[in-house]
C-alpha cells in the first residue's frame, strides 16, 4: 500500500482568527501568542479533518510560520516539518539535513543583502503606510522579510503594486495574501521544499500526496502533489473559480 502525505499549509487553511471563523460554531482555540494568547482557532469540521489524517496519512506542515510560532501550534507533527515560507526545512528529528547546507543555505546569503536593502526600506515608509515589517532569521542566515497590516488589506495591497512598480530584485519574490505580505528568496520556497521532501520520502516507499492550502502562492507546491484540497472562501477559490460560480 502506498504511503498517503498531507502537505499542509496552516494559517487560513486548517485553521484561523475568529474573525475569519464561521458565526454560530463551536471553536477550539488553535495557535497561540508568546504569552500563551490565543491568536487562531480550528472549527470542528477542520479538527475532525486533522484528527482523520492525523491516524491515515504522514501531515506535514508547509507554513511560513518560523520555528517557534509552529511550536504554538496545537496540532502535533511527528515528521518533515517546513517553516519560513520554505526557507528551513526539518527531519522528523527535528534537525536540518545535510544537503539543506549545500542547496539552500547559499541561497539565503546570496540573498541577504538584497532582503536587508528592502527591509530598510520598507522600515523607513512603515508608519506613513500603516504597516509593521519584521525580519526572521535562522541562526545567522536571513529567512524572508513579512509585512503586516492591522487593519484590512489596503495597506498592503498599495505596497505590493509599489513593489511590483518598482522592481524586486532578481533573486527575490514577493507572497501577497490579506493582511501579510512576505519578501522571499527564490529557491528556497514552499515549492522547493515540498519537492526535496518528496524526492527524500519517495526513497522509502511509494507515495500518495494531498497539498492542502489557501493562497496563490500554495499552488506550486500543491501542484508537486497528487491531489489537491482548497478551503472554500480562500484566496485561490476566489480569484481562480470565481468564473465558474453559480
Amino acid at each position: 500500500m502506498p504511503h498517503l502525505v498531507i502537505f499542509l499549509d496552516l494559517d487560513d487553511t486548517i485553521l484561523q482568527t475568529v474573525s475569519k471563523c464561521p458565526p454560530d460554531q463551536t471553536l477550539t482555540p488553535a495557535a497561540f501568542n508568546r504569552a500563551g494568547e490565543v491568536l487562531s482557532f480550528m472549527t470542528p469540521a477542520q479538527q475532525r479533518l486533522v484528527a482523520f489524517w492525523s491516524e491515515q496519512a504522514t501531515v506535514i506542515p508547509v507554513t511560513g510560520r518560523t520555528d517557534s510560532a509552529l511550536e504554538r501550534v496545537a496540532i502535533p507533527f511527528h515528521s518533515w516539518r517546513i517553516t519560513h515560507h520554505g526557507a528551513v526545512i526539518r527531519q522528523p528529528n527535528a534537525l536540518l539535513p545535510i544537503w539543506w547546507h549545500a542547496q539552500v543555505r547559499p541561497l539565503l546569503n546570496a540573498a541577504r543583502q538584497s532582503l536587508e536593502k528592502c527591509a530598510t526600506w520598507l522600515n523607513a515608509n512603515a508608519m506613513a503606510g500603516g504597516y509593521r515589517v519584521s525580519m526572521h532569521s535562522l541562526d545567522d542566515c536571513l529567512t524572508y522579510v513579512s509585512v503586516k497590516a492591522d487593519e484590512d488589506s489596503t495597506a498592503l495591497t498599495r505596497l505590493q503594486a509599489q513593489l511590483v512598480e518598482t522592481g524586486l530584485p532578481p533573486e527575490l519574490t514577493l507572497h501577497c495574501n490579506g493582511n501579510n505580505l512576505a519578501l522571499m528568496v527564490k529557491g528556497a520556497q514552499k515549492y522547493d521544499a515540498v519537492r526535496r521532501v518528496i524526492a527524500e520520502l519517495k526513497r522509502d516507499e511509494p507515495l500518495v500526496t494531498i497539498g492542502v492550502g489557501d493562497s496563490l502562492t500554495d499552488l506550486p507546491f500543491m501542484q508537486l502533489c497528487d491531489f489537491a484540497l482548497v478551503p472554500k472562501s480562500s484566496q485561490i477559490q476566489i480569484e481562480t473559480w470565481s468564473r465558474y460560480a453559480q
